[in-house]
């Protein structure tokens, strides 16, 4: 793929032959159009084809979020186009066993300027449910003690979590999270960030860890 710098084609879109010319955020892209593959793919290239798969799967509840709150565009690289990458980059492959492994830890659903979220205490003392502790570090700034908390989790085994919105504020310190019923028994990762009342500014998520669900 390579950019067009005041050429003949610059301004044109479509394709000639194998040959396309495409406009992407202001820059005339000249890329060749890819053979239609003949062979069968191999087990390396099948584990990656499901490490994508997978990749916009968890993605899939939070997309839109992450299209407004993951960082700012780098060339041609959107927010979401940077989200993706994170979870694919932590979506480990081992070419050995042919085996796709999440490092949760490394995950971010969200990147930004905000004061970050500090996590400090994970439970599940009731029935379906989950306890979220984290530190008020506000520091009596009102704008940001009603910070917005945005959760996202999911249970080992699941392909998608679940995101939940502006479900408490920053200087709340704690929240019991209810979980479908059939999450009980299983080890749920749960992650955590805070968005400004106004919806303009958010936090990088942070890990909060993981917790067996009673």
């Amino acid at each position: 793929m390579g950019k067009l710098i005041d050429s003949l084609l610059a301004g044109s879109s479509g394709r000639v032959g194998r040959v396309v010319v495409a406009n992407m955020f202001g820059n005339d892209i000249l890329k060749h159009r890819p053979r239609r593959k003949q062979k069968t793919p191999t087990a390396k290239q099948l584990l990656i084809q499901d490490r994508m798969k997978k990749s916009y799967a968890f993605m899939g509840p939070y997309k839109e979020f992450a299209k407004r709150h993951y960082g700012v565009r780098i060339g041609m690289k959107s927010p979401y186009n940077l989200a993706m990458t994170n979870v694919m980059n932590a979506f480990k492959l081992d070419f050995i066993l042919l085996e796709i492994t999440p490092a949760y830890s490394e995950i971010e659903f969200a990147k930004g300027p905000l004061t970050g979220a500090i996590p400090t205490g994970l439970t599940s003392d009731t029935p379906s449910t989950f306890t979220l502790v984290w530190y008020d570090n506000s520091g009596s700034v009102p704008l940001r003690e009603i910070d917005q908390l945005q959760v996202l989790f999911i249970a080992e085994g699941e392909s998608k979590p679940i995101f939940m919105e502006n479900v408490a504020m920053r200087a709340d310190t704690t929240i019991d999270i209810q979980v479908p019923p059939n999450l009980q028994g299983k080890t749920v990762h749960v992650w955590m960030a805070f968005l400004e009342d106004d919806f303009s500014r958010v936090s990088t998520s942070s890990y909060a860890g993981n917790v067996l669900i009673t």
